[in-house]
Order: structure tokens, then C-alpha cells, then sequence
């Protein structure tokens, strides 16, 4: 295998990094959210489950910058080899 042939497998790596998935599962997050709202209204078990929500979320956005990271260091490889 030749190195384009590399790189080109690398960035083909790349996009198989599934940032996609993180950010539809946070999307649905968002609506089980807006649904539990719906139902329960604002109370403290409401409030509970929304914070578990959030936190969530938030770790959602921590996986999916990792995963951004994989990808760009992926990217990075396959530029590297082209450079080099």
C-alpha cells in the first residue's frame, strides 16, 4: 500500500468515528426532557429527573468532543503521511 493509500484509509477512519450517534442520542435527551416537563410539570421529582437529564447532556458533549478528538487525530496521521 502506497502512503496516499494510507492516508486515504486513515481519513476513511475518520469518518467512521461515530460522533453521530452522541449527538442524536443527546437530541433525544433533549426531548425526553421537554416530555418529562410536560407530564410531571415543575416539582422535585421533576427537577430530579431534569438534573439527570443535564448531566447526561453534559456528559454527552464531553464523549463527542473525545470523539472529535479521535477523528482530528485521525486526520492528523493521514496528514502526516501525505507531508512525509
Amino acid at each position: 500500500m502506497t502512503i496516499q493509500e494510507e492516508a486515504m484509509q486513515l481519513d476513511l477512519l475518520a469518518e467512521q468515528v461515530p460522533t453521530g450517534i452522541a449527538l442524536a442520542t443527546k437530541s433525544d435527551l433533549e426531548d425526553l426532557q421537554a416530555q418529562v416537563l410536560g407530564l410531571l410539570g415543575e416539582n422535585a421529582r421533576a427537577n430530579a429527573i431534569q438534573g439527570a437529564i443535564q448531566l447526561a447532556s453534559q456528559q454527552i458533549d464531553e464523549v463527542t468532543a473525545a470523539l472529535e478528538n479521535v477523528k482530528i487525530q485521525i486526520r492528523d496521521a493521514a496528514q502526516h503521511y501525505l507531508e512525509g
